[in-house]
């Protein structure tokens, strides 16, 4: 029989597993954004980011996108061992940033196909 706390700890740990696969997931969408960011620029497209705009073709950039991704891993570290922010709410932010993410690499793929 499965103790409460050991339920409780279990989960923690299945938030915490998820919380780092995509914390992976997000290193790659990261480096696949600035990738196809470049191709598209290449052909003819035009940076949407109007904060990023001056910055892209600048070391800035890939500093910019590596220290966000220091940040949401100290969250991680937070998170799972303190609790704060909340693991499962973490885990929701996590994923809506991924999507977006995801759906701005998908953007770029089309646009480097498509010649804009």
């Amino acid at each position: 029989m499965t103790t409460p706390r050991l339920a409780v700890t279990s989960i923690a740990v299945g938030v915490a597993r998820r919380l780092w696969i995509l914390f992976w997931l997000l290193v790659v969408l990261q480096a696949m954004d600035l990738t196809t960011t470049y191709a598209a620029l290449a052909r003819g497209a035009h940076e949407g980011n109007p904060a990023l705009r001056g910055l892209l073709f600048t070391p800035v950039a890939p500093a910019l996108k590596s220290l966000a991704l220091v940040f949401f891993a100290i969250l991680i570290v937070r998170s799972t061992n303190r609790g704060r922010p909340a693991p499962e709410r973490l885990l929701a932010a996590c994923r809506f940033v991924a999507l977006i993410y995801l759906l701005i690499v998908a953007n770029n793929v089309f646009l480097v196909m498509h010649g804009r």
